[in-house]
């Protein structure tokens, strides 16, 4: 059946290359700005993000402009009748607001810009979710409606290092902040829905894995589960955290996505591991 609906993300999905040709996907670029030097996000080897936060250099990001919105919005109109474009969570970039700008340059009735309140693996998930569905053949209308069942299902579990670098970018609360650095404690942080809260304290990786795996054994009470894992520089955790979790059985899918998009990367901080939660 032939797809009706195109698709527009932004670069911090995390969707390989290879499924974005293949699904007709149009990717909008954020940027990283390391002391000064600029580079595009998807097009930046991650570990020199990486390797920037442990030498402390200046690291800022910046959202695509209206105008690549708008071509990217020509671009797909070209090819469906009607274009959605998803873009991560409002409360960690003003992406959308340029997203908002491009579709209304562009002055079409068929294009549509919703904010996934979710990043890393979950807007990744949320935006596969969505091509098969159109894939389908669904029309825009229907996949609205979809859409918004798909936006309440999921959250995110992740750790960091340090809390400071979230403070920095404006993410966490400084009394937070403080009271999890002073006690050397791992923090659990969850993200949903555009709302961040550190939700609870362990002290050591081990006790993460043990937190989340339990998260996802609750889940499975209600039915399918899909784990989604991506990573700032913990890729021997991930692969650990994938082993236990697959212990679960086969009512569980999960599967490591990769290195978190180094736009986030910078705004997380190192030793970030985040895990995407949602039943099917």
């Amino acid at each position: 059946m032939e797809r009706k609906v195109g698709l527009i993300i932004d670069s911090t999905f995390g969707l390989t290359e290879e499924y974005v040709k293949e699904n007709k996907i149009t990717v909008v670029p954020l940027k990283v700005i390391i002391d000064g030097i600029e580079y595009v996000d998807g097009h930046i080897d991650p570990e020199i993000v990486v390797q920037a936060m442990h030498d402390h250099k200046e690291i800022k990001t910046s959202q695509p402009s209206p105008e690549l919105f708008m071509q990217a919005f020509q671009e797909q109109l070209k090819d469906f009748k009607d274009v959605l474009c998803l873009t991560l969570s409002k409360t960690l970039s003003g992406t959308i607001n340029s997203a908002n700008l491009g579709k209304t340059l562009v002055d079409s009735e068929h294009t549509f810009v919703v904010d996934t309140g979710s990043t890393i693996s979950g807007s990744g998930y949320i935006a596969e979710k969505m091509i098969e569905y159109f894939n389908e053949g669904h029309s825009i209308e229907e996949g609205l409606g979809y859409l918004d069942e798909l936006l309440l299902k999921g959250s995110i579990l992740f750790t960091v290092n340090d809390l400071n670098t979230l403070v920095k970018g404006g993410r966490l609360g400084h009394i937070q902040a403080f009271i999890g650095n002073i006690l050397k404690i791992k923090p659990l942080l969850r993200f949903k829905q555009g709302v961040l809260d550190l939700e609870h304290k362990v002290r050591s990786m081990g006790n993460v894995f043990i937190y989340i795996v339990n998260e996802a054994k609750k889940l499975l009470e209600v039915g399918k589960v899909i784990v989604r894992i991506a990573y700032v520089d913990r890729s021997t955790e991930a692969k650990l955290l994938e082993h236990e979790i697959a212990q679960l059985g086969e009512q569980i899918s999960v599967k490591i996505t990769g290195v978190i998009s180094p736009v986030v990367s910078a705004h997380i901080g190192l030793g970030g591991l985040g895990v995407y939660l949602a039943n099917e």
